[in-house]
């Protein structure tokens, strides 16, 4: 079941969210003295990640990871630990740790071993993770029909990361390849919130949740399992 909260201005979304998420890592502090909070790129989650940073939280106990990254390097464009750096590890958020995927390797498959032993460092169950779709249908790297998608979409694979080469397409750009979060990992967190701005999201969120191939639409992997809390926040 995916819960969806419609809202109709994108101030009144991420004010909500940023409650929320703020709610989410205090509890997991609280239960369990630190937290994990899952990150995506993109310029949607921005104003989201710039008003968690201001919030009071106990930012030395909780512990920032990207969900997916370009294999690009910090200082690209494309970066999605250059957003992450610039927008959410700033004022009271700077104390926070952070791991990023990008490595010294040139290819992604060849640093996805290093990546993966950091991420196994991290606390579980993640506490929360934050993730966008494109108008193709993908979330976090997980690109439909992509090099390495279907070991990626094992809901009881083994591996926490994976390397991804997409298709290249309007919505991958010139960057194929990447290194994501698989959709097991992402299942071992206690809640998925799921962020869009724009009807034209919206209309491929309504595609896909209707039955059909994951391959094609990668995010069906999360809005058809029954493990993890599933919402939807959304705004024109």
């Amino acid at each position: 079941m995916v819960r969806e909260f419609h809202f109709e201005q994108r101030s009144h979304l991420f004010t909500a969210l940023a409650a929320e998420c703020q709610d989410l890592l205090s509890e997991s502090v609280s239960k369990h003295g630190t937290a994990t909070l899952l990150v995506s790129g993109g310029s949607t989650p921005a104003p989201l990640y710039e008003a968690l940073s201001k919030f009071d939280l106990a930012w030395k106990k909780i512990k920032v990871a990207l969900v997916d990254e370009r294999w690009v390097d910090q200082q690209h464009a494309a970066s999605n630990e250059a957003l992450i750096r610039r927008t959410l590890l700033i004022n009271n958020a700077k104390a926070a740790s952070f791991t990023g995927m990008k490595t010294a390797a040139e290819r992604a498959a060849d640093g996805q071993a290093e990546t993966e032993t950091k991420y196994r460092a991290l606390p579980q169950p993640f506490t929360v993770a934050i993730v966008g779709m494109g108008n193709d249908g993908h979330t976090a790297s997980l690109f439909p029909h992509a090099e390495g998608l279907n070991a990626a979409l094992q809901e009881d694979g083994d591996q926490l990361t994976a390397a991804i080469n997409a298709e290249q397409s309007p919505v991958t750009g010139p960057n194929t390849e990447r290194l994501t979060m698989t959709v097991s990992a992402l299942l071992k967190c206690d809640r998925l919130i799921i962020l869009l701005t724009g009807e034209d999201k919206l209309a491929v969120f309504d595609q896909a949740m209707k039955p059909g191939p994951v391959e094609d639409m990668p995010i069906r992997a999360l809005l058809n399992q029954e493990t993890v809390p599933v919402e939807l926040y959304w705004a024109p």
